[in-house]
């Protein structure tokens, strides 16, 4: 009986060790190709840490330790339609934003991704209030930051009002 229990102790364990093939993947006929990527895979959560830190360092007031997290030669593509190119000119854009009050800020969404070349992304879906020129305002914004060597290169961002 012992040799028994033993032998299905023994038959369990190597079954549980056994790798299962993965299913295959079905083949589909896409209308469109991507012009960028096609093939993604997820991404660290270390990015997304770092692009929370971004947000937070601004919504904080400490712009300086934002700045930090950004490369010298960072390109940002607003939701307004214009576009800033350097560090510089970025400090330069978000002095704005130091009187602006920014508040209310939440995320929905915060994806971690990389390309097939090895470019790390964070995609993310976010709401923020902030003081305009003609009172609160508040924004749902779609951003994609892409990440290098630990710091922020690019921000792509879309954004609408949020209307009462």
């Amino acid at each position: 009986t012992m040799k028994k229990i033993l032998f299905i102790f023994l038959i369990t364990m190597v079954s549980c060790n056994q790798n299962m093939p993965e299913p295959p993947q079905e083949t589909l006929s896409m209308p469109y190709e991507a012009t960028y990527q096609k093939e993604w895979k997820m991404g660290s959560q270390e990015n997304v840490l770092l692009v929370q830190n971004f947000h937070k360092a601004l919504l904080d007031g400490e712009f300086e330790k934002a700045y930090e997290l950004c490369s010298d030669t960072i390109s940002m593509w607003n939701g307004d339609g214009t576009s800033v190119e350097g560090l510089d000119n970025l400090k330069t854009m978000l002095e704005g934003y130091k009187e602006a009050n920014l508040r209310d800020y939440g995320v929905g969404v915060n994806i971690p991704v990389v390309s097939e070349e090895g470019h790390e992304w964070v995609l993310l879906w976010d709401i923020v209030t902030f003081d305009g020129p003609d009172g609160a305002v508040t924004e749902r914004y779609q951003e994609a930051f892409r990440i290098a060597d630990g710091k922020i290169v690019a921000v792509n961002q879309f954004s609408k009002p949020v209307l009462d």
